[in-house]
């Protein structure tokens, strides 16, 4: 399955019919008091390695934004409230760095007691917490926010609160604030070795209804993994543009 790089938010209409189908199967289960794949006491899967991700999203067909929502998409400049559009070393943020269609590639790493997730983009490295303690009460709100995972039969669960406010995708409208919780899953289909994604961002503030937006991580093993190095070029809307400086650092790169 490869979506359309062009078709950004349409998604491929097979990874929406996957999605609703895992949903409603995983519905079915609870309501019949099912305990599918690899429940209490079976072995989780290895879903270790690296991936890259598809440059197609499969997003929501309506964002149903609230009031107050509504009035922080009207309110929003993507070209102007970027923070990387004034500094492009500004870290991307969950769930935007799950969603980026540039570079996408990550390493699931098991740790002792944690999963580490580790991006290429901005050389993130995220912890996802597997012991389910709740955060400490003096935990920060950050662009990564606070990580538990779970398995969930052989779907992995990631619960993730304490984030900074900003948007759900970059370079768009679509706010969120420092209250949304934001559940991850992730699961193969059989006989698959890819990863399927689905987001969902729980912000009452900001939408009437949650947001849920699907993905597909194909498993890369031998892809290379790049340095982030980041360089800034400075602000992208200045009156003091220095365009010799400009063309120095880009000849520098």
């Amino acid at each position: 399955m490869k979506p359309d790089p062009a078709a950004r938010g349409k998604g491929p209409a097979p990874h929406r019919d996957r999605c609703n189908a895992v949903r409603r199967l995983r519905w079915l289960s609870v309501l019949l008091g099912c305990t599918c794949g690899a429940g209490a006491g079976a072995q989780a899967p290895d879903i270790y390695g690296r991936y890259v991700g598809e440059l197609g999203i499969a997003e929501p067909a309506e964002y149903v934004l609230t009031e107050q929502g509504q009035v922080a998409f009207d309110n929003y400049d993507p070209d102007y409230g970027d923070p990387r559009q004034w500094d492009d070393c500004e870290p991307e943020g969950i769930p935007a760095i799950l969603l980026t269609l540039g570079v996408a590639t990550v390493d699931f790493v098991q740790m002792d007691g944690t999963v580490e997730m580790r991006y290429e983009r901005d050389d993130a490295v995220r912890v996802i917490h597997m012991d389910g303690a709740e955060p400490p009460p003096d935990q920060p709100h950050t662009v990564l926010g606070y990580s538990r995972g779970r398995w969930d039969g052989d779907v992995f669960v990631i619960e993730t609160s304490h984030l900074a406010a900003g948007v759900v995708i970059a370079q768009t409208s679509y706010p969120m604030s420092e209250n949304a919780f934001v559940v991850e899953r992730y699961w193969r289909e059989p006989g698959e070795n890819d990863l399927q994604m689905e987001v969902t961002v729980e912000d009452p503030a900001n939408y009437a209804q949650p947001v849920t937006i699907g993905r597909e991580w194909v498993f890369s093993p031998d892809a290379p993994k790049h340095p982030w190095d980041c360089v800034s070029l400075g602000p992208r809307h200045t009156d003091d543009l220095d365009i010799d400086e400009l063309r120095r650092r880009l000849e520098a790169l």
